[in-house]
């Protein structure tokens, strides 16, 4: 006898297509991965693997939007996830198993009216049945928190966002949050977590602005005893991990209706029964399996040996050899460079030679790792129908300086940012380290492109501490100009038929002397922008035919003069 297909459905942000997340396309199946700059689900995958599941035969992914409520994306992804693991299986039931969110996204399905009874049994980890505190400051005032992967991972969402939307985006955060991410609200407590008032007393939940309406609705006894007697369900909880439970509030801000309605944050109370994000009470289900707690983060669930020895006794599958892990030794991060741009261009990098960043290691401990070659890498294009989102993730950095040479596909506006993540300590069980408090610093700078531009900006990785520094690389992009203008003037036997250039200095600048060009470059500002004006103008005697090719120029000599003008 066959057995059932599994499902594996991730928790909030860990579903990744971008075009879809910035509503550039619908909802669909296709083009979903999870996150490249995050170790996510990898494990989990390669366990079930190993135990003999084939992907897209037998082990599906059911990526889904995430921004969305959960009913929403129980009815686009869910439903068609599971008729395509039927079909590929030959089965007429598959086994889910839920991470967070993605536990909600499968209980609105099988609560739900449209249930075909199709599910054999429900796996969650560390989902937030009762919701989780941390929705509320993401919710309610645009400042997300929770465990470090899920915090990273909106970051850079946000980043996008921000940079494909600018005016929608940056006018009001918190209503961005609220149309553009309402499957936040889903993740609302449904029990009073908020004090108030002196001395502090509870707020009823059904008093606040901020109320999780659909996870009221379905965790009502009835509701609860319509799921249980559909499905068997079993939660797998993490404790040891300092979560939030309560937060204590001020009077909410004058100046925005929707922010912080309830009241501001004033301090936050923690609790070490739980993951880090969810506590232990609020993870399970009334009258279901719930297993005893293991002492892993909310992030690390899906991947953590304990867990997964869990999973796959409820799937009724032996597990292949796993690995003891000592119940205080937590996974080590793996420190990641990733660069970012949000622009018509592509985008390549120059790796610096030399050792690469330590990882944290376990609890402090370092890992020696052998130096590396200079190399290059070229950015993934993560866009759709020419608009272009790039990626470079480089694993285990080296500090140093990286070269980034973006290289124009249209003319318009960009955006490149740089972030260091995975390079903290780890988390510490019951410690502080288990929630964290901001978003990653993503360093970012903006200008603009033109096609078949070429402009050079420099990456300085300091430290596993500093964040990554961007600066545009005036004497690279000069180099470049003079090479593309001195190209093209040699092409036409001159300036397109013009009298020949009288001033030999601009004369060994165009035919590409470096000495000449750094000449140039050492002239005190005002000779060097003049200098600069003048190539500019012998620039536009190329409009007309070469215009493309003249504006490429043009906007990488405008880019050396104001950064000239700006130092």
């Amino acid at each position: 006898m066959s057995r059932l297909p599994v499902i594996f459905i991730p928790g909030f942000t860990g579903s990744f297509n971008l075009p879809v997340l910035l509503d550039w396309r619908g909802p669909t199946l296709n083009g979903w991965n999870f996150p490249p700059f995050v170790d996510y689900g990898k494990t989990l995958l390669q366990t079930f693997t190993q135990a003999g599941y084939r992907r897209n035969r037998d082990l599906f992914v059911a990526f889904y939007d995430w921004r969305k409520p959960v009913e929403e994306s129980a009815r686009n992804y869910l439903v068609p996830w599971i008729d395509r693991a039927k079909k590929a299986a030959g089965a007429d039931k598959v086994i889910l198993i839920g991470h967070s969110m993605g536990g909600l996204v499968a209980r609105s399905y099988i609560q739900s009216s449209a249930y075909r009874n199709d599910v054999d049994r429900l796996i969650t980890l560390g989902t937030p049945h009762r919701g989780s505190a941390e929705a509320y400051t993401a919710w309610a005032g645009a400042e997300p928190h929770a465990d470090e992967t899920l915090r990273t991972i909106f970051a850079v969402y946000l980043w996008y966002l921000r940079h494909a939307h600018p005016l929608q985006t940056e006018l009001d955060p918190v209503k961005t949050i609220h149309t553009q991410v309402p499957g936040v609200r889903d993740l609302l407590p449904i029990d009073d977590y908020l004090l108030a008032g002196n001395p502090p007393q509870l707020k009823p939940v059904t008093s606040m602005v901020s109320r999780n309406l659909w996870g009221e609705m379905v965790n009502q006894p009835a509701s609860v005893a319509t799921l249980t007697k559909r499905v068997p369900v079993t939660t797998i909880t993490g404790v040891g991990f300092n979560t939030l439970s309560t937060i204590l509030v001020g009077p909410p801000p004058t100046d925005h209706p929707l922010r912080y309605a309830d009241g501001v944050p004033l301090t936050r109370q923690y609790d070490s029964q739980g993951d880090g994000t969810v506590l232990q009470r609020m993870a399970i289900v009334p009258q279901a399996n719930n297993l005893p707690s293991i002492p892993v983060s909310h992030g690390a669930l899906p991947d953590s040996p304990q867990a997964l020895a869990l999973v796959f006794s409820e799937v009724g599958v032996a597990p292949p050899v796993l690995g003891a892990v000592p119940a205080a030794a937590l996974p080590s991060p793996t420190p990641r460079l990733v660069i970012m741009t949000a622009s018509p261009l592509t985008v390549e990098v120059e790796v610096p030679s030399g050792p690469p960043l330590p990882p944290a290691g376990v609890l402090g401990a370092s890992v020696t790792r052998a130096a590396r070659r200079r190399r290059r890498i070229r950015g993934r294009n993560y866009g759709h129908a020419g608009k272009a989102l790039n990626l470079v993730v480089i694993d285990h950095p080296t500090a140093g300086d990286y070269r980034l040479v973006l290289h124009g596909t249209d003319s318009g506006h960009f955006a490149v940012g740089a972030m260091l993540i995975g390079a903290g300590e780890p988390p510490i069980l019951g410690g502080e380290g288990a929630a964290g408090a901001t978003a990653p610093t993503i360093t970012t700078i903006e200008g603009e492109i033109a096609r078949d531009a070429d402009l050079f900006y420099t990456c300085t990785l300091p430290t596993t501490v500093d964040a990554p520094q961007l600066r545009f690389d005036v004497q690279s992009t000069m180099r470049a100009a003079m090479a593309q203008l001195g190209a093209a003037l040699s092409e036409r036997g001159g300036v397109l038929g013009a009298a020949p250039i009288d001033d030999d200095r601009l004369r060994n600048v165009l035919s590409g002397d470096s000495m000449a060009i750094e000449s140039l470059m050492a002239l005190p500002p005002l000779a060097r922008r003049q200098a600069i004006d003048q190539l500019i103008d012998l620039c536009q005697t190329l409009v007309g035919d070469e215009y493309e090719r003249a504006m490429a120029v043009i906007t990488m000599l405008m880019q050396v003069r104001d950064a000239i003008a700006g130092a």
